[in-house]
């Protein structure tokens, strides 16, 4: 590679300069439980291929995904996140109208509620109160791990 032009070398250093720092900002902006799932994916995926014999080809995403997450699963001392339990995981969904203020910026204009309540609000309500303006139908997912929970009573 040294045979390349200078102009050429500093580009491709500056390229790895910004590769390094974009997965550094991409990790992050990860909760440890995310980083610790990418960590114990990434290691296992990295395992599972030094394993795999090359004459076999390359497996589908879905096998591979399988194959990983059972092999985290097989070793939980080594892969803790994978195998983490949690006392309740939950998800929740809220929908809500949107309206467009004149700087662009959205704003909330109904409560969060079912799909069906928040078209239903748009089309009766917001609309009517400012026509002139732009609406959407939003919506927010929220995930939710408690990892631990204690009681009111004194151990």
């Amino acid at each position: 590679m040294n045979d390349l032009p200078e102009p050429l070398l500093a580009y491709f250093a500056e390229r790895e300069n910004q590769r390094a720092a974009a997965v550094e900002t991409f990790l992050a902006s990860l909760t440890d439980y995310e980083r610790g799932l990418v960590h114990d994916a990434a290691v296992m995926g990295y395992v599972q291929g030094l394993m795999r014999d090359r004459e076999e080809g390359a497996p589908k995403d879905s096998q591979t995904m399988a194959l990983v997450i059972d092999a985290c699963l097989a070793m939980p001392d080594l892969y803790p996140a994978v195998n983490a339990e949690f006392e309740e995981r939950r998800t929740t969904v809220e929908y809500y109208a949107q309206t467009q203020q004149p700087d662009g910026t959205w704003v909330d204009s109904s409560g969060r509620t079912t799909v069906l309540e928040a078209a239903e609000s748009l089309l009766a309500g917001v609309r009517r109160r400012v026509p002139d303006a732009e609406h959407r139908l939003a919506r927010r997912t929220t995930s939710v791990i408690v990892e631990a929970q204690q009681n009111g009573a004194e151990p």
